[in-house]
C-alpha cells in the first residue's frame, strides 16, 4: 500500500474513532480498531506507529480485563513484521500463557506461527521447526488452510536456511495445496488472508527448489505452472520460471542455455514496470545473458545493460545482482578452465564500489587483484 489520499484519510479516520470510543468506555471496539491501524501503519512503512498501535491495544485489553491473547500475537506480528524479534518471540510467549480456553486452539496457531518465524529470522533454526511444526499440525486439525499453508512456507525457507531445496520444494507444494483449499473456502478467516495468488506463487517457489535441487521433474513442472500463471495474467511469475530454467540449463551447461537465457529476457522485458520485481527480474535477465553470449561485443551490451539495470534497484538488491554475475563468471572460467574475464569483473568491481556494500567490495578487490598477481 502507498501513502495515498485514500490510506492517508483511512488513518485519521480510524485515530478519531479509537479516541472516541476509548473515551466512551467501549474498549472492546477500540481494541480491534487499534489492531486494524497497526496493520495499516505498517502497509504505509511506519512500522514504529503500527508497533506503538498494537502494543497500545495489548495494554488496553490488559488494563480493561479484557482478553489480551488475540492483541498479543497481533503485537507479535506487528514486532516480526518492524524486525523486533526477540519481543515478538516473547509477546507470542505471553500470549500463549494468557489465552482463554476458548480461544486457546487458535492463539496457539497464530502464536507459534508469528514465533517460529521470529525464530527462524533470528537463525534459531531447531526452536523455529518445533513452532512451526506444531503450528502446521494444529492448523490442519482446526481446519485452518491458510495457517497451514504459511507455517509450511516457514518450514520450507528455514529448509532453504539448512541448504535443503528438495525438502523445500515438497514444503512449497504442500502449502499451495492448502492455499487452495484455503481459497476454495473463501472465508474471511482464511481466503482474504492470503489472496487468489498465494497457491501459485508457492508452487513458483516450488519449481525454484526443485531446480536448485537439479531435480530431473523441474522443467515438467515449471510447464505446468508456467501456463497457470498466463491464465491469471502474471507475467512476472512467468518471468520467474523461465529465469530459473535458464539458471538450470546454465549449471547443467546444457546446449539450450543461450536460448533458455533469450526466452528468460524476453519474459521479462514483456512485465512492464508496475510489476513488483519487474525491474530485478530484467537486471538478472539481462545480466544471465552475459553468460551465454558468444560474441564480445554481445556480452559487453549485455553487461552494460544488466549494469544499469542492477544499480536503479536499491543498493542492497543491485549488489546481490551484480555480486552474482561476478561469482559466476569466475565459476564459469574455471568450468572452463580458462582465464577469468578481467575486463567484464572490472566492469562489475567499479559498479559495486559505488553500492556501499564493504564485504562485496572487498571480494571483488580481492578477486583483481589475484588476477594481476
Amino acid at each position: 500500500m502507498n501513502a495515498d489520499g485514500s490510506a492517508v484519510v483511512r488513518l485519521a479516520q480510524l485515530r478519531g474513532r479509537i479516541a472516541a470510543l476509548a473515551r466512551g468506555g467501549r474498549y472492546d471496539l477500540a481494541i480491534g480498531l487499534l489492531g486494524e491501524l497497526a496493520r495499516i501503519d505498517l502497509a504505509l512503512g511506519l512500522s514504529a506507529d503500527g508497533v506503538q498501535r498494537a502494543r497500545q491495544a495489548a495494554e488496553l485489553a490488559e488494563e480493561r480485563g479484557e482478553p489480551s491473547a488475540g492483541p498479543l500475537v497481533v503485537l507479535g506480528a506487528t514486532l516480526l513484521a518492524a524486525g523486533a524479534l526477540e519481543a515478538a518471540v516473547d509477546a507470542c510467549a505471553a500470549a500463549i500463557a494468557r489465552a482463554v480456553p476458548a480461544e486457546r486452539a487458535r492463539v496457539e496457531v497464530l502464536a507459534r506461527l508469528v514465533g517460529g518465524s521470529a525464530q527462524r529470522r533470528l537463525g534459531k533454526p531447531a526452536e523455529a521447526r518445533i513452532l512451526l511444526d506444531a503450528a502446521r499440525g494444529a492448523a490442519a486439525r482446526l481446519g485452518e488452510a491458510a495457517l497451514a499453508g504459511l507455517a509450511l512456507a516457514e518450514l520450507a525457507h528455514l529448509d532453504l536456511d539448512e541448504d535443503r531445496p528438495a525438502a523445500a520444494a515438497a514444503c512449497f507444494e504442500f502449502a499451495a495445496q492448502f492455499f487452495v483449499r484455503a481459497h476454495l473456502a473463501a472465508s474471511a478467516t482464511t481466503a482474504a488472508r492470503v489472496g487468489p495468488d498465494a497457491s501459485l506463487e508457492a508452487d513458483v517457489l516450488a519449481v525454484a527448489c526443485l531446480a536448485a535441487a537439479n531435480a530431473d521433474t523441474a522443467g515438467a513442472r515449471a510447464s505446468l505452472v508456467r501456463a497457470n500463471a498466463r491464465a491469471v495474467n502474471r507475467p512476472d511469475l512467468v518471468a520467474y520460471v523461465d529465469g530459473v530454467l535458464a539458471d538450470l540449463a546454465l549449471v547443467r551447461a546444457s546446449g539450450d542455455a543461450a536460448q533458455a537465457a533469450a526466452k528468460a529476457a524476453d519474459s521479462a522485458a514483456a512485465i512492464g514496470t508496475t510489476r513488483p520485481f519487474a525491474g530485478e527480474l530484467a537486471a538478472r535477465a539481462r545480466l544471465r545473458q552475459v553468460r551465454t553470449a558468444a560474441d564480445a561485443r554481445e556480452r559487453a551490451r549485455h553487461l552494460e545493460a544488466g549494469i544499469e539495470l542492477a544499480l536503479a534497484l536499491d543498493a542492497a538488491r543491485a549488489a546481490a545482482q551484480l555480486g552474482r554475475l561476478l561469482v559466476a563468471l569466475l565459476d564459469d572460467a574455471a568450468r572452463a578452465r580458462v582465464a577469468p574475464p578481467r575486463a567484464e569483473l572490472q566492469q562489475l568491481a567499479a559498479a559495486i564500489g559505488g553500492l556501499g556494500d564493504a564485504t562485496l567490495a572487498d571480494l571483488a578487490t580481492s578477486v583483481l587483484a589475484e588476477l594481476s598477481g
